[in-house]
């Protein structure tokens, strides 16, 4: 059947394609060195925020990305209906052809080739989806996700100078975090020039070794090794508080609480992009009708570990506790070893965080331009745009927590909170009366939250200062 050789084809194509390998793409997508952000969030926002924050941002994702899911279930039965009847067209071609005495290899020879054509559909991800729904506008959207993928990178160029400008001291060696910068620059530009995607997978898989290691340690280290960082109000009242009465003492709301707002949403910024490919990879049709409910239970697993994360850190390194979570690990030959893995796998993750957003802008438009032609100029605009990164993160290096809540108010609600309910009411033309206007609500909602959110961090800026 038309369905079954469509599967073969895909698992020729696609790498992975099962369930499981889905799943482990939407841990790869959510689970990275944003991570990091949530304890110093909670610690400015106190517990009484953070908590429904993230249970309301964790809501809203997972509510949209069942609609943009929705929206690919539409579309691409449109596709496999159209490659259908285009087969159903070229059969009858073929026979009118062998009746009226054309030459039948040449025209099994073009149905065969048109057919294969027709049995590769288009790629349905997130921007394609917005392009059918928005038309011209889709450009907001694309230009979006690159602009969020450009401020991931961003917050990396802050956060690897803090970390090792850390690890330096601990050998008794002040290395200023420009410096460091100016390094990292030198290494992550010329990875920005690779092409070929497949090139990044062995450091890629380096990386994912490397957060792993990272996150067990900072575990083993808040709730074993941590002792030295307890509050210092309590240490001079001559008490000795536990791990869980430091948690029963937390703060349940702080002043500089908006400014979680933003984070919370950046901590999807991986997910919702992924989400359609992943969708389109998985080739059975029995795991494509699940896929939805297994990411709905993998993103609240994965949320749920989030907020115990944050929790326990923010209890065990205090309320001076750095966005960059790393930097405020106790002196010791572990926090060392994972301030420098987590700075090598935040390296060797910034040139596949920055390919996607490269390839949109350098995106060729002369099909007269030759290949080195092009090259040369994608690596000239790769190499000024992150040299201007460099140039941001020199301004904002003691800023880090305010541009990752700039960036999920600015960037992230929109991508996560606000396109994906409009590309619904657009696709999915049969939904009823009720679900769109959930959906147009939601967009609302979304629209108030990125807009208040992203002028309190700007107007009060100065407050999330970090030294």
């Amino acid at each position: 059947t038309q369905d079954e050789e469509y599967e073969e084809l895909v698992m020729d194509t696609v790498e992975g394609g099962t369930i499981t390998a889905a799943v482990f793409g939407i841990v790869k997508g959510m689970v990275g060195p944003a991570v990091l952000y949530l304890p110093r969030g909670f610690a400015t926002s106190g517990y009484g925020v953070a908590i429904p924050a993230m249970l309301l941002a964790t809501s809203s994702y997972l509510y949209c990305s069942t609609r943009l899911l929705q929206c690919w279930k539409i579309e691409s039965e449109k596709i496999h209906l159209r490659a259908e009847k285009m087969e159903e067209v070229q059969r009858l071609l073929g026979d009118i052809n062998h009746l009226y005495g054309s030459v039948e290899i040449e025209s099994s020879q073009s149905v065969e080739s048109q057919k294969k054509i027709e049995l590769g559909p288009t790629l349905l991800t997130y921007p394609e989806l917005a392009r059918r729904a928005f038309g011209e506008y889709a450009f907001l959207i694309s230009g979006g996700i690159a602009a969020m993928q450009f401020g991931v990178c961003l917050t990396y160029l802050i956060f690897v100078p803090q970390n090792l400008s850390e690890s330096a001291r601990a050998f008794g060696i002040d290395v200023p975090k420009q410096v460091l910068l100016v390094a990292m620059l030198v290494i992550v530009i010329p990875l920005s020039w690779i092409r070929d995607i497949r090139k990044l997978t062995p450091i890629n898989i380096v990386a994912t070794i490397f957060i792993m290691f990272g996150l067990a340690s900072v575990i083993f280290i808040a709730l074993f090794d941590s002792d030295g960082l307890r509050d210092t109000h309590a240490v001079e009242r001559g008490l000795e508080l536990n791990l869980v009465q430091e948690i029963v003492r937390l703060p349940a709301l702080k002043d500089t609480w908006y400014l979680f707002i933003g984070t919370s949403f950046f901590c999807f910024e991986g997910s919702i992009t992924l989400l359609v490919p992943l969708q389109e990879a998985v080739y059975k049709r029995e795991d494509r009708e699940r896929f939805s409910s297994v990411n709905n239970k993998v993103i609240t697993s994965i949320v749920s570990f989030y907020v115990i994360f944050a929790t326990i850190c923010w209890a065990s390194f205090g309320n001076s506790v750095q966005t960059a979570l790393t930097a405020s690990l106790p002196r010791g030959s572990l926090s060392t070893m994972v301030q420098v893995a987590y700075s090598i796998a935040v390296i060797f993750t910034f040139p596949l965080q920055a390919f996607p957003a490269l390839e949109v802008v350098t995106r060729r438009h002369d099909s007269k331009e030759s290949d080195g032609e092009h090259k040369f100029k994608r690596d000239v605009t790769a190499s000024a745009i992150i040299c201007f990164l460099g140039l941001v993160a020199v301004i904002a290096i003691d800023y880090l927590g305010n541009v990752v809540s700039l960036l999920g108010s600015l960037v992230g609600i929109p991508i996560a909170l606000i396109y994906p309910p409009l590309m619904h009411n657009i696709l999915v033309r049969g939904s009823s009366k009720t679900t769109r206007i959930m959906n147009y609500c939601l967009a609302g909602v979304g629209l108030c939250a990125a807009t208040a959110s992203s002028y309190t961090t700007i107007v009060s800026w100065d407050r999330g200062v970090e030294g």
